[in-house]
């Protein structure tokens, strides 16, 4: 999130998967991307499924008249299909605004009926910077819930350290915490200091399973809800630990992460994160697979695939189903 010119962007990357849910109204399926707590994009497809048709901005607030603008791309591929600049108003009331995707007639054409490539919509939506800063969240003002992550924080710093009262041991770093903190946020750090556990005794928690630096920014997102930038492998770093330490919140953002940079290149990756750590990163991965990867020649020539194969041959078993049944129904919609 950056602020320009009284305005506040939030920049989104999604790549876009036809989803299983059907709009009541219009009777097309979905897709929905989440930007943030107050924001989301909402995907039409046409008719036959074959690609997206109306972009729509949503909001959870519906207070007050409000004038949205941004740009966006839509991409197949390596390929640009649209790119737009808009400026849409929201009324008081409503919640939504939509945008018609137009394509050209060579588009039009190129598309064959029942066939789903690779889509992404990359871009921004801007927001007027004192509307963002009055928006709420669960009846706070987003500024004071940023006020009160930013004094959270300051507990994390070794020249502080208020009443810290657990030690938690990582290699040869050590972080000092607060066990009320840690037990409201993790039901794993609740169990060790709510039962006779040595870390009830001792106040020490020893960690072997994650690196200083993982259990750092883990430790920072217990506190004040934020991870700093993330990249694929730190993303997929913190994904575990999440899941150890049954962080479901931290898990879906990392999880979301990954699928906004998911590629032909690391879906094998995604994937098998998924089917250790997180069931909805797997069927996602499962479905880019299915559906984004064209040619599934090139997946099994990689060196992930070979190790797939050999350390994880039923979730590789898992995968030939999908695409052989996925090839199959394709065929059909041909016909």
């Amino acid at each position: 999130m950056c602020a320009a010119n009284d305005m506040t962007e939030f920049p989104f990357n999604w790549q876009l998967q036809r989803g299983n849910s059907i709009h009541e109204k219009k009777n097309r399926y979905i897709s929905n991307f989440k930007i943030n707590a107050e924001w989301n994009l909402i995907c039409f497809w046409n008719s036959d499924h074959s690609r997206p048709d109306i972009l729509e901005i949503r909001r959870n607030s519906t207070a007050g008249d409000m004038l949205v603008s941004g740009t966006f791309k839509l991409i197949r591929g390596q390929s640009c299909l649209l790119q737009r600049t808009f400026i849409q108003l929201i009324e008081a009331g409503f919640a939504t605004t939509q945008i018609e995707l137009e394509y050209s007639i060579g588009v039009n054409c190129y598309y064959k009926k029942g066939y789903q490539g690779s889509y992404s919509i990359t871009g921004t939506l801007s927001i007027p910077a004192g509307v963002v800063q009055e928006e709420y969240a669960k009846g706070i003002p987003f500024e004071s819930l940023m006020e009160l992550s930013s004094d959270f924080e300051r507990l994390l710093d070794p020249k502080v350290t208020y009443f810290a009262d657990v030690n938690l041991k990582c290699g040869n770093v050590s972080f000092s915490a607060h066990k009320n903190i840690l037990s409201v946020r993790s039901p794993v750090f609740a169990a060790m200091f709510t039962t006779e556990m040595k870390e009830k005794r001792e106040n020490k928690v020893d960690i072997s399973d994650i690196s200083p630096h993982v259990l750092k920014t883990m430790l920072t997102y217990i506190y004040t809800g934020k991870t700093g930038e993330l990249s694929v492998q730190s993303a997929g770093e913190l994904l575990f630990a999440a899941d150890m330490y049954q962080l479901q919140d931290l898990k879906r953002v990392c999880s979301d992460y990954l699928k906004s940079c998911v590629s032909v290149q690391n879906v094998l990756n995604s994937l098998v994160l998924g089917y250790l750590h997180d069931n909805d990163l797997k069927v996602f991965a499962m479905d880019f697979i299915c559906n984004c990867c064209e040619e599934f020649e090139v997946l099994e020539k990689t060196m992930e695939w070979k190790n797939l194969r050999e350390k994880r041959p039923s979730l590789a078993m898992d995968v030939l189903t999908r695409v052989i049944t996925s090839k199959d129904e394709k065929l059909k919609r041909f016909k």
